[in-house]
């Protein structure tokens, strides 16, 4: 009876621990090391500009941001997206440009992308219509598309989420 009892609670121990593990799945491809903390970025559907306050304090970075998600969609299917986070020492940042045919992750993605970020002087107290231009002109995307998602986490915590229609 014992040895049924040692079968059936094994597997759920296992299942338990499994379920506790706090491994920080991190895809090495996509990981530039830096000196500051980590910021993210991410989508949002909303026409008006939401903001949400994190209770940490995220400390400096070499931006204004520890995290900006851009997707610009343009006609027929072409789209540009640009990803940067970073956290703690770690920094992660993605490009995909339909626009020149240019996708790239890490150090690659990080060197070409950060002349553009370190242009973009924006704060959560911005109007959206100079975040807009600001954003445009950093990236020297056209003015033909048909939508821009961003999401941006700011040094200070605040989360920021932008839609542009056009």
């Amino acid at each position: 009876m014992n040895a049924i009892k040692s079968f059936l609670i094994i597997p759920l121990l296992v299942g338990v621990l499994y379920g506790c593990n706090d491994d920080n799945d991190i895809d090495q491809d996509e990981v530039v090391t830096g000196n500051n903390e980590a910021g993210q970025t991410e989508n949002t559907d909303n026409d008006t500009v939401e903001q949400t306050t994190d209770n940490q304090n995220t400390g400096n970075s070499e931006y204004n941001f520890i995290h900006f998600d851009l997707d610009v969609d343009y006609p027929n299917d072409i789209s540009f997206d640009v990803e940067y986070t970073k956290n703690q020492d770690v920094v992660g940042v993605e490009v995909d440009d339909e626009i020149n045919n240019v996708e790239l992750k890490g150090d690659a993605a990080n060197e070409q992308i950060a002349p553009q970020l370190a242009k973009l002087t924006f704060d959560e107290n911005t109007s959206d219509d100079e975040v807009l231009n600001e954003v445009l002109s950093a990236f020297n995307l056209e003015e033909d598309y048909q939508i821009i998602e961003l999401e941006v986490k700011f040094n200070n915590g605040n989360v920021k989420r932008y839609k542009f229609k056009n």
